[in-house]
């Protein structure tokens, strides 16, 4: 079908005789008015469209003129806007001029055709008429239903989503009015151009669904981060919007005073989103996180239709995406902190991991041992795209081994968070406190964006590492997966963190009770009593003695709220207080609380027991000590990006620099190695005030993990020291492993020397010159003047 054109004006009149028929028609069909205070208390859940919020329709569905806010009498729109007079003039340029439509309505099946459109104009039956209209009226308020559903799963920007609610709601009611009324509203149903309108209408609607949809989830509002077009997005539709509305002669009013300064500050939302999950102000690292979680999130999804269905899974394609991994490659260690738990040894990099049998079920048929480790290999493979967050434990495959089955995972030094509080709560203080609760609220954060729920937030399912870092660990896609990796059963540590719509339920015969799901309000709930702990170092209900699990509940069932010593920031506690809402609807979301936390962070000064990061905020000390010295005098951080950073780095400009690389050094690996570098050289005067020996291990501990994580930087210097035996005890076998990383990752200095000891051989490593000569080329090739020194002494022809 063709699109055709549309014209909507506004056009001022001067007053005629007519406008006291306009006065007499207002009177009668009052403007429902909407202000700020007043939308505030509706309630979202249930659509009301009780007499005080119809909305009466006009007899005449001619365009309604221009809107004034000072005579309501010549206008049957009116926005109005008494503080700012930048906001009232956008906000009144919001009718609708020149707009194109087309018949095509998203998601509704109409059959609108030209010939309907003809019929309405003369038709004779009333009847007929209001049965054009009919699937257009059904259609309208399935959308804005749809629209209402979307408002409430809203995580981000609901103020913003608001706004376009607030008007699809009195729309909605306008035209359950007008459905309601049909035999009072005959004029209305005889148009031909109302029917085109409603239409274009229902089109308009669907775009603010789509808008909404986009803008309420983090991980779809990536098209507004770069190109800042929100504000215009936004502007658009309610122009078209409210052009619809008076054109059609839908009376209402808004007040507005808030509304476009809202919308200008949505994109800076986001950035500040971003920055309290972890992420970098750079678009590489923010690009990065966005292309992660919608990859994992379509591989979830693809993953549970699946096994929703059934579905028979090719094996060949498994072992192609997902081979096992041979158990032999790793040494066993004496260390087994329990029955199916041990650690082993990499032969191939040295990594320390953690087996996790779960093949132990002595009644499971070798069948059904097949079918299990399939299905977690699948998951697994998923699973393994998590290695970006440094808050989540890393997956590394499955292994088999003498008949059993193992998840192979990141090894965690010191166990779980509970273990660790126990033995060394002498030395947590409050900002190890704050830097626990952030890490494992991004982790919680991050898997939420991917839409994966742990199911089983506590302190025995957070793991700590060597280097005093939190992750979070035991969860999987499925309850089968999670069953497995920790055994999970319904006992008195689960219900600690249990929310009351879980804890309460009964076998009473009560469908509704029995039949609640688990959600991201439940597992919020889970975090807010997590968080206590973390403020108090002790369990959740830890007081109740003689029949915890009875007690529990009954404390729960009477809303009690666990009480904080005075010691706990005022801000923490308020956190934690509204993620354990009795209510989940009325519990704050896992992006609130990771903004609140990050506050904390900054506010407190310090957020790590670990001391690399304690060194690192040695300067943030000083700087503070500066300012309470010289308050008179402004203090400009400034903070640039990782590509930036290393060019004034270049420049000389160290302090910035230095300052920028500890910024990012939490989730950007290449920022990470830049402090161990600045450790290593002593390359600024904070960094001198702390012993050589201390700086070189620090820098060594920052060069191995990022040098593990792939970084060719990292893997030089990291071999290097292992070579001359700095820092670490001489190992010119491993050495070997690290610098031919890095060389194969095209580092020009490392294939010179890997060049050079395949050339010369010794120190352990077997002589081969041909394959001395290839990376003695390739580094030649990249200018590197002792591998062109090397060429010519020896003939190795590196220009052809």
């Amino acid at each position: 079908m063709s699109k055709r054109k549309y014209f909507f004006t506004s056009s001022k009149k001067s007053p005629t005789n007519d406008d006291d028929d306009d006065h007499l028609r207002e009177s009668k069909y009052p403007r429902i008015k909407i202000d700020d205070s007043t939308i505030d208390t509706m309630d979202v859940e249930d659509v009301d469209y009780s007499s005080s919020y119809l909305v009466p329709l006009s007899p005449s569905p001619s365009p309604s003129p221009s809107p004034s806010c000072h005579s309501p009498s010549y206008s049957t729109y009116c926005i109005t806007n008494h503080d700012d007079n930048s906001v009232s003039n956008e906000l009144k340029k919001m009718n609708l001029n020149n707009v194109e439509m087309g018949f095509n309505v998203c998601n509704t099946t109409l059959d609108i055709t030209d010939k309907m459109l003809t019929v309405v104009g003369g038709a004779s039956s009333v009847a007929k008429n209001f049965s054009e209209f009919a699937p257009l009226i059904s259609s309208f308020l399935n959308v804005g239903n749809e629209i209402i559903k979307l408002y409430k799963k809203a995580k981000q920007h609901k103020e913003l989503c608001g706004f376009l609610l607030k008007r699809c709601k009195f729309a909605m009611a306008a035209v359950e009015d007008l459905d309601l009324r049909k035999t009072e509203n005959v004029e209305f149903f005889s148009k031909q151009e109302n029917l085109t309108l409603f239409l274009g209408f229902i089109n308009c609607m669907e775009g603010i669904k789509s808008f909404i949809a986009e803008v309420s989830q983090l991980k779809t509002l990536q098209k507004y981060l770069y190109t800042n077009s929100i504000e215009e997005k936004f502007t658009n539709l309610a122009t078209e919007f409210d052009g619809y509305m008076q054109n059609l002669n839908f009376s209402f009013t808004i007040q507005s005073r808030d509304e476009l300064l809202t919308v200008k500050n949505e994109i800076q939302q986001i950035k500040e989103i971003l920055l309290s999950y972890g992420v970098p102000d750079d678009r590489k690292s923010q690009q990065n996180f966005f292309d992660v979680t919608n990859l994992v999130t379509e591989k979830n999804i693809e993953f549970q239709e699946q096994s929703r269905k059934r579905m028979v899974i090719d094996s060949s394609k498994l072992e192609e995406n997902e081979p096992l991994l041979d158990g032999n490659e790793f040494s066993k260690t004496s260390i087994s902190p329990s029955k199916r738990i041990e650690k082993r040894t990499s032969y191939k990099n040295s990594d320390d991991v953690c087996f996790k049998e779960f093949s132990n079920n002595s009644s499971a048929t070798l069948t059904k041992q097949e079918e299990t480790q399939i299905e977690i290999r699948r998951q697994v493979n998923i699973l393994k795209l998590l290695k970006d967050s440094e808050h989540i434990i890393r997956f590394y495959g499955v292994a088999h081994d003498d008949n059993k089955y193992y998840l192979v995972t990141e090894w965690m030094k010191h166990g779980n968070l509970h273990e660790y509080y126990t033995k060394c709560k002498d030395s947590i203080n409050l900002e190890t406190k704050i830097k626990f609760a952030l890490d494992i609220c991004r982790g919680v954060a991050y898997l939420h964006e991917c839409e994966i729920l742990h199911r089983d937030i506590q302190s025995a399912n957070i793991l700590v590492n060597g280097h005093n870092k939190v992750k979070i660990a035991n969860f999987g896609l499925s309850r089968k997966f999670s069953d497995i990796t920790r055994n999970i059963l319904q006992n008195l540590e689960n219900i600690r963190y249990m929310a009351p719509e879980k804890l309460l339920i009964t076998n009473n015969g009560d469908t509704k009770k029995r039949k609640i799901s688990y959600d991201s309000k439940c597992e919020i709930y889970s975090v807010g009593a997590l968080l206590w702990e973390i403020a108090e170092l002790k369990k959740p209900h830890s007081d109740l003695e003689s029949e915890p699990i009875i007690n529990i509940r009954e404390r729960v069932k009477k809303r009690y709220c666990l009480p904080f010593t005075n010691s706990v920031p005022p801000e923490w506690e308020h956190v934690v207080t509204k993620a354990m809402e009795y209510d989940p609807k009325w519990r704050i979301n896992i992006s609130e609380i990771c903004r609140e936390f990050y506050k904390m962070s900054e506010k407190y000064s310090g957020a790590s027991t670990n001391i690399l990061d304690d060194e690192i905020l040695t300067y943030i000390e000083n700087e503070k000590k500066s300012t309470k010295n010289n308050r008179n005098s402004p203090i400009t951080i400034t903070i640039l990006s990782v590509d930036d950073a290393i060019n004034e780095h270049k420049k000389g400009n160290k302090q910035l620099a230095w300052q920028s690389f500890s910024y990012h050094s939490e989730t950007d690996i290449e920022a990470k190695y830049w402090l161990g570098y600045y450790y290593y050289h002593e390359e600024i005067p904070e960094l001198q005030r702390i012993s050589k020996e201390e700086r070189i291990r620090i820098a060594i501990d920052i060069f191995k993990e990022t040098a593990d994580k792939g970084n060719p930087s990292a893997q030089l210097r990291y071999g290097m020291c292992l070579w001359k035996g700095e820092g670490v005890a001489i190992n010119s076998i491993e050495a070997f492993k690290y610098l031919k990383m890095a060389a194969n990752q095209g580092n020009p200095a490392a294939m010179y020397i890997i060049g050079k000891a395949y050339w010369n051989g010794g120190d352990g490593i077997e002589k081969d010159k041909r394959q001395g000569a290839e990376y003695l080329k390739k580094a030649a090739l990249n200018n590197h003047p002792k591998a062109k020194e090397m060429c010519i002494k020896n003939c190795i022809s590196y220009n052809n």
